[in-house]
């Protein structure tokens, strides 16, 4: 078991080297950034070239159908949540099919989010994806972010 950890752990330490050096690109990365640019610049458009049609999500937002045009209005409701909304991709592994990103979202709370009425205040938070690729397209993401934190940034527990 010892061995296991040593050996996943040393694996994980030779992905994000690997990656930090910028090998292993292909164009499936240049793909994925569209994805993080549609957020940041909320041009919801961009996905049109980011994710299959039938993309799917994992897990989905409340609401949220599965497909690229049920996200579409995420995009544009995240920026009406939070006007300054910023997100830096911090590392990139390209695994062929298989990209994973480890990105930083920051910004300032605007509006309403997940029932916590805005104070106004900064937040910064971690988020993880895994993006699976077919045919040069985005068909599925698996995604988790550090909300909890953020929502304690944003004083929503004061």
């Amino acid at each position: 078991m010892v061995l296991q950890t040593f050996r996943s752990a040393a694996l994980a330490a030779a992905l994000l080297l690997t990656a930090s050096q910028g090998f292993a690109q292909t164009a499936n990365t240049e793909t994925v950034k569209l994805f993080y640019q549609a957020f940041s610049q909320n041009q919801p458009e961009l996905l049109d070239g980011v994710l299959a049609e039938n993309w799917e999500d994992v897990p989905p937002n409340e609401g949220q159908e599965i497909g690229r045009d049920a996200f579409k209005p995420f995009v544009t409701g995240f920026h009406q949540i939070f006007s300054d909304l910023t997100i830096v991709n911090d590392a990139i592994i390209d695994a062929g099919e298989t990209v994973v990103v480890r990105s930083t979202i920051s910004g300032t709370q605007a509006g309403t989010f997940a029932g916590f009425e805005s104070k106004g205040k900064p937040f910064s938070v971690m988020a993880i994806d895994i993006h699976q690729f077919k045919d040069g397209m985005v068909v599925k993401t698996w995604h988790v972010e550090s909300w909890l934190g953020g929502l304690f940034q944003m004083g929503a527990f004061e």
